[in-house]
């Protein structure tokens, strides 16, 4: 039980020891709150404009198996989404997942007014900090997009992210990002500047329901975290640490069982050979005396016949 419990806590050291903002935390510091929508979908058939140009269809960017990080932001804001687009692309630098193969990243502008140069600025310079972007499939992980009133409309209700003009041509929005599951459900919402990479990699485990687990720890980290909505970050569930502790006890007690099992049949195996060794030592041994006997009898019969002739 020890074991299982300081495994866990050495694979993942900081899950609950960071705490995200929470979403009313987020309203007082930006005016605006996001209306959590968790198991709602995303709607698959809306329109957007990547930053090549291409209109591309929502529901291409979910395959069933990769979750996806949505980001809603604004290119040309002076200071909120830049710092939101840098903290998220230093967090996914420390996360031991790569965009393309195991998570995507979808960043949509919800200003209408935006154009497709400024989506790929901001994606080239998002790409040059990210350290893992080398490789061309992990750079197409990572899209950013343009779109019309309606289909801008149909995302940010979908997700519950909500964003008002300002007088001076800003706008007034949520500091968050959300994580959606493979088939483009709602599953976690992460607010404010800040997103450790273990909080990361924990939602992303939750939206794919563990199969993005690239090692036996990931798949414990994904049995013993579960969100506290009230802490507002993951916490470890001790009966699960227990069911893990359990769980290897009764291995342990197996492979033990089993290598004295296979000890005792080696002894036994070993002892086997050494009695038939012993009776086969004894046997030439007799034999050996056996023919000692004859040949001196033999002998004697020789010699005493010579002597009376």
């Amino acid at each position: 039980m020890l074991l299982a419990i300081a495994s866990v806590l050495l694979i993942a050291p900081v899950a609950s020891g960071q705490r995200l903002l929470e979403r009313g935390e987020v309203k007082e510091l930006n005016g605006v709150e996001v209306s959590e929508q968790l198991g709602n979908h995303v709607p698959l058939d809306a329109i957007f404009t990547n930053s090549n140009g291409d209109e591309i269809e929502f529901g291409s960017y979910f395959d069933g198996d990769t979750p996806v990080i949505l980001v809603m932001v604004y290119y040309e804001c002076p200071v909120v989404c830049p710092v939101v687009l840098s903290q998220l692309s230093a967090s996914l630098n420390k996360l031991d997942y790569i965009a393309g193969e195991d998570f995507k990243l979808l960043v949509v502008s919800f200003d209408q007014a935006e154009t497709t140069t400024l989506a790929l600025g901001e994606r080239t310079k998002f790409l040059d900090g990210y350290t893992k972007g080398a490789v061309q499939a992990s750079r197409d992980g990572i899209a950013f997009h343009t779109g019309d009133v309606v289909n801008i409309r149909r995302l940010v209700n979908s997700v519950g992210f909500a964003f008002n003009p300002l007088d001076n041509g800003e706008y007034s929005h949520p500091i968050s990002l959300m994580i959606l599951s493979p088939k483009g459900k709602v599953t976690r919402y992460m607010y404010g500047f800040d997103y450790p990479s273990q909080e990361l990699k924990l939602s992303l485990l939750d939206a794919s329901q563990g199969k993005i687990a690239a090692s036996l720890g990931d798949r414990l980290l994904h049995f013993c975290y579960r969100f506290d909505p009230t802490a507002g970050s993951y916490s470890i569930q001790a009966f699960r640490v227990m069911q893990v502790g359990a769980l290897l006890t009764v291995v342990l007690i197996i492979i033990g069982l089993t290598i004295l099992f296979m000890g005792e049949r080696v002894r036994r195996k070993l002892y086997i050979a050494s009695l038939e060794e012993s009776q086969d030592n004894n046997s030439d041994h007799h034999t050996d005396s056996h023919s000692s006997t004859t040949s001196s009898s033999a002998f004697g019969t020789r010699t005493n016949t010579g002597h009376v002739s």
